[in-house]
């Protein structure tokens, strides 16, 4: 039996969607864009919390998932007015654990009924290092995700995604995702700090072995999806902001280099907590085209004088001060840091680190009253 799943949305945003999209296309080329677009950074278990469903229930099986995640698409849509473009086109969906990473690695995951999934570390001796091997890219958790790419495949005819009435098909693939630095910290939890100074080579033979399985991980997937696998990569590195900027040179940089050197292109890095001591080696050593999502520990102020009119920002206020308003207040500070990172565009306004739970659907939106109110000051 077919679900009908309809997203209703006003006609003017609709007419406006094509003027979003380019909106934030031209703000990744420098380019003047009317206002700084504006992308709530809202994540599954905000709306989760939103539409009343727990985490357990998002990650109940296959069938599950792939509703909700549809019904996150249809909350959002139908309440979040940023420039994030409304799925005309088609709807993508990938089978959603969390943020589970090393994916590929066996390791025990705990399935909390009110929490995301946690995989329990199986590394706590560096010497458990030596014995490590690249495993499967089929194997570990991913079997597990595999199994629902598959199921989901086939459940996608179950729903029918209309827009407006119009119907919007759903295409459902598979990523890898993460990093070299969250797949070691999901191997060897907080151990990864220490022995990254005490135990240098071991460590480096950890990132080793990360590294090459997440592009095995990569091509797979790419193989299985029939896909070109001429194309960028885009990677997280949280927990490398806790490394000094030396040794995130001697550890993380070449691990991301590697991957970025098979798959060329943009560069595009998320990374959300304090990393104000890693912009220059972001910017000269990692080389990136893009921060994705960076957090409100950032100094904008050094950011900019770092980065604007080198590499794209996307990122911005506090989600504490977000959720507690007033919209006002909000308002303010997100035309506060459109002044100090929008001056040579490439500045995309988002929240910094992601919504809290609890935050109302009206506080997100001021965040685009903060871009037009910057926008009528600059005219």
């Amino acid at each position: 039996m077919t679900e009908r799943i309809d997203i209703v949305v006003s006609d003017e945003r609709l007419a406006e969607n094509e003027v979003r999209r380019e909106r934030l296309a031209a703000a990744k080329r420098f380019e003047q864009t009317g206002r700084v677009p504006v992308l709530a950074n809202e994540n599954q278990w905000y709306v989760l919390d939103q539409r009343g469903v727990s985490p357990g229930q998002y990650v109940a099986g296959p069938r599950e998932n792939l509703r909700e995640q549809l019904l996150n698409l249809k909350w959002r849509c139908e309440y979040l007015h940023d420039d994030k473009p409304l799925p005309t086109g088609g709807v993508t969906i990938t089978p959603d654990l969390g943020c589970l990473r090393g994916t590929e690695f066996d390791m025990k995951v705990v399935w909390p009924a009110d929490q995301p999934p946690k995989c329990e570390h199986p590394l706590h001796e560096p010497e458990q290092v030596d014995d490590l091997r690249v495993p499967d890219p089929a194997g570990g958790v991913n079997r597990i995700r595999l199994d629902w790419f598959r199921q989901m495949r086939e459940m996608a005819e179950e729903f029918d995604v209309r827009l407006n009435g119009t119907h919007v098909p759903v295409n459902i693939i598979i990523n890898q995702p993460g990093g070299p630095i969250p797949a070691a910290y999901a191997l060897a939890g907080e151990n990864l700090l220490l022995w990254l100074a005490i135990e240098p080579e071991r460590s480096k033979r950890l990132l080793d072995i990360v590294t090459e399985s997440h592009i095995n991980c990569i091509r797979h997937f790419d193989e299985l999806l029939g896909r070109d696998s001429q194309h960028s990569v885009g990677m997280g590195c949280d927990i490398g902001e806790m490394l000094s900027a030396d040794m995130y040179r001697e550890f993380v940089v070449p691990a991301y280099d590697r991957i970025w050197q098979a798959y060329p292109g943009w560069r595009s890095l998320h990374m959300c907590g304090n990393i104000n001591h890693l912009f220059e080696v972001l910017r000269d050593d990692m080389r990136i085209d893009e921060l994705n999502g960076f957090g409100f520990p950032a100094a904008p102020e050094r950011m900019a004088d770092a980065w604007s009119g080198r590499l794209v920002m996307i990122g911005g206020p506090s989600p504490m001060l977000v959720k507690d308003g007033p919209t006002e207040r909000i308002a303010d500070e997100a035309a506060r840091y459109i002044h100090l990172l929008g001056k040579q565009n490439g500045y995309v306004l988002s929240l910094g680190g992601g919504a809290a739970v609890g935050t109302s659907a009206e506080h997100l939106n001021a965040l685009v009253r903060g871009a037009e109110q910057a926008a009528a000051v600059s005219a």
